[in-house]
């Protein structure tokens, strides 16, 4: 009995269910890199609130990292709500995708460990575009699929994701760079980026169909 790889394709609910399972994980392990202050029970006030004001860079990356991930899994919601069926090459890309969203709590401990050394930030910027990118190009690859995408599924729909998916890649690839030059710089353009995440739109526009469930 052979199998026809060619017509290979399943329904998107697993992914949907596997992409949730990993962000909810991932999310909740950040929090773990920061802890609390080494004081002992009854330490006072002016012990325990600069304790507490020495952790703000873990912090910020916790933010950041927490914000990012919140952002990805908005676009890997967005992007299956359009989607109709996967095939191998989707599936592929999502492994890839998820393998990479791992290891962004290893990539913040790194930033937090070493924050002078070039490499921690950059190592943690590359994290953050290499999955923006395979985010962009699922959406890339969906596309280009016949019968892939749902019927409700405009040209300023495809238009408008598209160029949704591609801000944050194109923004850490060109962060990460800059911690070449400063450090500094690019962690406060990593925070500069988070409401660039959190800008509204509608991807569908005004007229589409785009908040339409689909089966």
């Amino acid at each position: 009995m052979s199998f026809n790889t060619t017509t290979f394709e399943i329904g998107k609910n697993r992914i949907e269910a596997l992409s949730d399972g990993v962000f909810a994980i991932v999310m909740t392990l950040l929090i773990l890199e920061i802890h609390v202050p080494n004081l002992p029970p009854n330490a006072p006030n002016v012990q325990v609130a600069p304790a507490l004001i020495a952790l703000w860079p873990k912090f910020a990356s916790y933010m950041v990292t927490f914000v990012s991930l919140g952002f990805f899994w908005v676009g890997h919601h967005i992007m299956y709500h359009a989607i109709r069926r996967a095939d191998r090459i989707l599936l592929w890309l999502n492994i890839f995708f998820f393998m990479f969203v791992s290891l962004l709590p290893f990539s913040t401990s790194v930033l937090n460990a070493f924050p002078q050394a070039f490499i921690a930030p950059f190592f943690f910027g590359t994290n953050l575009a290499i999955i923006g990118w395979i985010l962009f190009f699922q959406w890339s690859y969906a596309n280009s699929q016949p019968g892939m995408l749902a019927d409700f599924v405009s040209s300023e729909y495809r238009r408008t994701v598209r160029s949704r998916m591609l801000i944050v890649p194109v923004a850490t690839t060109l962060t990460a760079f800059i911690c070449f030059w400063s450090v500094e710089i690019s962690l406060a353009i990593y925070l500069l980026l988070l409401p660039l995440y959190m800008l509204p739109g509608n991807p569908g526009g005004a007229g589409s169909q785009g908040l339409k469930p689909v089966s």
